[in-house]
Parts: C-alpha cells; sequence; structure tokens
C-alpha cells in the first residue's frame, strides 16, 4: 500500500496501549498514516483537523469521555477503539466507538476500521462563506426528554411555534426512536426528511439545498417550518449515525433558518448504539441544550440521571444547559410544592437551577389534538403558553451577538434582516 493510499490515522492511545500496537503504526510498511497524537482527551479537539479519517482510542486514555468521542465524531471522524480485554470492550462501547480492534489484528482489518464503507465516515466539509458569516448568529436549540416523561416533543413544538411569532424558525425532528410529527401537521415524511438531506449533503448538492428544502419542509398552520425524521427511523439510523451526518445537517439548516429547535430523542445508552450516536452528535453540536423533565417521582429520578449524563458523560456546559420542569399538576405527581422542593434542591446540587416550571395543561392538550397545532398555540393564554413565552425572552436574543452573562450563553436567534412581525394569535 503507498503512502498515498493509506489511511490517515489520529492516535489517542495510553503508552501501555500504543505499545501493544506499535507494529502496526509505525515504519515504512505501516498500513496507515500517522498525523498525530494526543496524550490526553483535552488535547483531541486540536488535533481534530489533522485530516485524520479516524482516531485510534483507548479507553484508559485520561480525561476520555463519551462526549469528547461524540465531538470528534461530530466533525466527520470514525471512532476506533482499541481493546486489550472485554472490559475495555464495554468502556469502548460507552464511548460510542464505530468499530474495535485488538492488539493482535491485522493490517487489513486495521484499515477497514480506520477507512468504514463507502458510505461512512463523512467528513465534515469546510463551510462557504455564506455559513462562515452566518456563524456569529447561529442558534441551534436541542431539546431533550428522559425516560417514561413525554412532554420533550410537545416543549419543542411549542417553543419554535412560539418563536415562529417572532422570526423564521425551523422544527427539526431528530428522535431516532421515532416521533409523531408526521402526524401532527399530517405529512408523509417520504415527502422529505433529515434523512433526505443527509444524503444531498452526503452527495454535495449543497448548491441545490435551497429548492429542496423549501420542497422537503412542511407549511402547516399553527406551525413552524418542519422538517421530519424519516419513517421508519430504524431504517434510516445507519446513515443518519454517520460521523459528521447529523453535525453537517444542523450546519445547513442553521445557515439558512436563524433559529432552528430539534427535538431530540431520550436515548444516550450504547444499548442503542446508532440512536445514541445520533442523539449525542445532536446535543454535542447544538449550541444549547434543554431538558425537559416530569413531574413524576419516577420521570425525576430518570430526569435527574439524564442530566447527569449530559454535564458528566457528554460534557455540556453549564452555560449550554437549560432545564424545564414539565407536567405539575399532572395525575399522579406529587403536589407543586413538593416537585419544586425536590427539584430544586438536585439542581443546586449540580450548581443548577430550573428555568421554567410548567404547569399541566389537560384543557390546551384536548385543544391541541383537536386543532392538530402546538399546545402553546392551541392554548395561547394558558399558565404553560405564557411561561414557555417568558422562557423564551432568555433563550434567544434578536441581535448578531449573543451576549455571554455568567450563567446562561443566550442564543443569538435572529438580526435585524431576520426580524418579523409578531403574528396574531391563534384562535
Amino acid at each position: 500500500m503507498t503512502t498515498r493510499n493509506r489511511p490517515r490515522l489520529l492516535l489517542a492511545l495510553t503508552p501501555i496501549a500504543e505499545r501493544a500496537i506499535e507494529h502496526l503504526l509505525f515504519g515504512a510498511e505501516a498500513p496507515v498514516e500517522l498525523v498525530g497524537s494526543a496524550a490526553e482527551a483535552d488535547e483531541l479537539d486540536r488535533l481534530a483537523d489533522t485530516g485524520a479519517a479516524a482516531v485510534l482510542v483507548s479507553p484508559q486514555l485520561p480525561g476520555i469521555s463519551a462526549g469528547h468521542c461524540a465531538r470528534l465524531r461530530a466533525t466527520g471522524l470514525r471512532i476506533i477503539g482499541l481493546a486489550r480485554d472485554d472490559d475495555e470492550r464495554q468502556q469502548l462501547a460507552h464511548l460510542g466507538a464505530d468499530a474495535v480492534v485488538n492488539a493482535d489484528t491485522s493490517p487489513e482489518r486495521l484499515v477497514a476500521a480506520v477507512s468504514g464503507t463507502d458510505r461512512d465516515g463523512l467528513r465534515h466539509r469546510a463551510r462557504d462563506a455564506e455559513d462562515q458569516r452566518h456563524d456569529a448568529g447561529r442558534a441551534v436549540l436541542a431539546v431533550t426528554g428522559s425516560k417514561n416523561a413525554p412532554g420533550a416533543t410537545e416543549c419543542a413544538a411549542s417553543l419554535a411555534a412560539l418563536a415562529s411569532n417572532r422570526w423564521p424558525v425551523l422544527l427539526m425532528e431528530l428522535d431516532a426512536l421515532g416521533g409523531d410529527l408526521d402526524v401532527r401537521v399530517a405529512a408523509d415524511p417520504d415527502d422529505g426528511s433529515t434523512l433526505a438531506l443527509v444524503r444531498a449533503l452526503h452527495a454535495n448538492r449543497s448548491g441545490e439545498l435551497d429548492d429542496l428544502l423549501a420542497r422537503w419542509t412542511v407549511a402547516a398552520r399553527g406551525w413552524p417550518a418542519v422538517l421530519l425524521g424519516p419513517a421508519p427511523p430504524s431504517a434510516a439510523s445507519a446513515e443518519l449515525a454517520r460521523p459528521g451526518a447529523v453535525a453537517h445537517a444542523l450546519d445547513a439548516v442553521a445557515s439558512r433558518w436563524p433559529a432552528v429547535v430539534c427535538d431530540v430523542g431520550f436515548t444516550l445508552s450504547e444499548q442503542h448504539d446508532a440512536a445514541a450516536r445520533i442523539h449525542r452528535e445532536a446535543l454535542v453540536h447544538a449550541d444549547a441544550v434543554l431538558l425537559v423533565i416530569g413531574a413524576r417521582e419516577a420521570q425525576m429520578r430518570h430526569g435527574l440521571v439524564q442530566l447527569d449524563t449530559l454535564l458528566d458523560d457528554l460534557a455540556i456546559s453549564r452555560e449550554r444547559l437549560r432545564v424545564v420542569v414539565n407536567g405539575l399538576g399532572a395525575p399522579g405527581a406529587p403536589d407543586r410544592a413538593s416537585v419544586e422542593q425536590t427539584v430544586a434542591a438536585a439542581l443546586a446540587e449540580r450548581r443548577l437551577a430550573a428555568d421554567a416550571w410548567l404547569d399541566w395543561d389537560a384543557r390546551g392538550l384536548r385543544r391541541a389534538q383537536r386543532l392538530a397545532l402546538p399546545l402553546a398555540h392551541a392554548h395561547p393564554r394558558s399558565a404553560y403558553a405564557r411561561v414557555l413565552d417568558r422562557l423564551l425572552d432568555t433563550l434567544f436574543l434578536p441581535v448578531a451577538e449573543p451576549i455571554t452573562s455568567e450563567r446562561k450563553q443566550p442564543l443569538a436567534a435572529a438580526s435585524g434582516q431576520f426580524q418579523a412581525a409578531r403574528a396574531e394569535e391563534p384562535v
């Protein structure tokens, strides 16, 4: 194999792991070309633009986390794990490795792992001048929930709907386990979806995206523009989970809408490999993450576990994180004072506070179902809608540059050229 044909590889190995596989990494006959080496995880971000196809990771590398791996995958790098035993294989599964090799692997298998397949390993293309100009005002908000806690999709839909009263907004469905937005907006996801966008970008059809997105997005009364997820999502998971696919798609839509709200599925566990990779990449690449925690006792427990995953495993900074407690007063939930006391104390331990408390709105839910509208538009004078509207004021700033406060980092939702008059409230 000539030097020009050898796949380029970035190392992130401990000294012990490197010695175990050095016979395949060094020398004129090595099947790969090394472009850099990181002694600890925090060095990887600096080395991500070295032109590598993949990074070879040891699970014992100091500081390595699922968040580091998700951010590397968002740039298009494949994560190849080096496992010396079964315990390390399990650790690499948690990190979200795309492939795992042993120290005694063959040169051919190492090359195959690094290179992936023709449909894998999307290197994140350099942005054009339009995208670079937009970076200062980009605003991508990822909304996610936790196990057994409904309400995240509704929160994403209602926030996007309220924001669309002020400026152009895209609601993007990125729930790899399946959502229901196609039913709610009465549209067929086969007419255009996140999968179609990913395929167009992979085929380098960026010049046609404005026309394609105009066809693929749904424009329903009372809704923002909606880009649906594929149906069934399982059939598209392998393509959406390619390294860099979701991040590239988010960059593409953020260059065309001043605000993008993503409905992201809750699962981040290696038990759902492809779905977890999709969700992780969306969360680490978004400008802000909003976690919706349910008010029932089990929902609160699962929500706090999810919060710890965001903070610890994915390393989402507190400045980028928002927490909403949903369903106060819902059937089966403790009284409001108990929920507020429990959640507030748990958040304080994590140096956070709730950004909004949403009441259960049974009337609004019935109207939303009957009118096929987001809850905040179906019942615009409800406490639910008023609280979300106030939250919107703290989430987005109508300026080109966000002003960073001590605890929260607002998103620059729209510059003057995007400002739109507030629409009339739906009936």
